[in-house]
């Protein structure tokens, strides 16, 4: 399952990507297992719901660069990376990570790996503080 699921992120970024563009996106993970399929959709729909989240932990934790100074790609990764640890308890974040960096080396460049790394590894330090900030999001979205 772990290889199918590689696989899905990857399919999840392709979408991500497209709907980053603002190109429609024809969702799609029919070539998947069934288990994988929900793994996707959740994965895709998790990365969506808590894109504006992601976007505010991500700026808190990537030193000395402004979100809008990040690559779409890297920055589509790391908001997927952080909707999974998230949405998905039973995957740990190392591994999460890991499947990360895996991504931005293949789709960007062994660089692009390390800078996902630094970032996801710091916000894994500091969770606790990630759980603040998501907390503040929530306050700030049920009060309008």
């Amino acid at each position: 399952m772990s290889k199918e699921r590689s696989r899905c992120r990857e399919k999840v970024l392709e979408f991500l990507f497209q709907k980053d563009l603002g190109q429609e996106v024809e969702v799609d993970f029919k070539k998947f297992s069934p288990q994988a399929q929900v793994f996707a959709h959740k994965l895709y729909e998790s990365s969506l719901f808590y894109k504006e989240l992601a976007d505010k932990i991500i700026s808190r934790f990537s030193k000395n660069w402004r979100l809008d100074r990040i690559g779409n790609i890297e920055k589509n990764i790391l908001r997927m990376a952080i909707a999974e640890m998230l949405a998905f308890s039973d995957i740990p974040p190392g591994v999460t990570v890991n499947e990360a960096v895996e991504l931005a080396k293949k789709f960007v460049s062994p660089e692009a790996g390390r800078f996902v790394n630094g970032i996801l590894r710091n916000i894994v330090r500091n969770w606790e503080e990630v759980q603040k900030i998501k907390e503040e999001v929530s306050n700030v979205a049920s009060e309008n």
